[in-house]
């Protein structure tokens, strides 16, 4: 008769509380966690199956003083596309500041950044709700202007 295979066990690495950021320490976790686990969890944004593995969880919480109580929320694919969509988010911003009143009047440069934070948002930031209303409103103008 053979065995049914079923998921492997989680993995798991030994945490050092002591390499924790000085809030971790504090916390009530400092004082019973002695290991990290495999933790599955649903990607926010494209909603596929993820793992914060226990080697990433270590790395997260001890070298880049992460505070322990934060949790993925999005798979790697997913965050490297926010990351990318805050860079282009970041160009439009300086372009703004430097020329505003010929921006102003650049439909496509405004729809741009209007489409790159309703993209933002999807990925789980707060939509900058001032600076999408601010671009709502250019882009009214240029439609009753033409």
């Amino acid at each position: 008769m053979k065995k049914k295979r079923g998921l492997p066990p989680p993995a798991t690495a030994l945490a050092d509380p002591r390499q924790w950021s000085e809030k971790s320490q504090g916390s009530v976790a400092a004082s019973f966690r002695t290991h990290y686990t495999d933790q599955a969890y649903r990607c926010h944004a494209c909603r596929k199956e993820a793992l914060f593995s226990a080697a990433e969880q270590k790395f997260v919480y001890e070298v880049k003083k992460t505070h322990i109580d934060v949790r993925r929320v999005l798979c790697e694919a997913c965050w490297r596309e926010r990351r990318a969509v805050q860079g282009k988010i970041a160009a439009c911003e300086a372009q703004w500041a430097a020329s505003k009143p010929e921006l102003a009047l650049d439909a496509a440069f405004l729809s741009t950044w209007r489409a790159l934070l309703l993209e933002h948002h999807h990925y789980g930031a707060r939509l900058n709700r001032a600076t999408s209303n601010m671009l709502h409103k250019l882009l009214d103008r240029l439609v009753e202007a033409n």
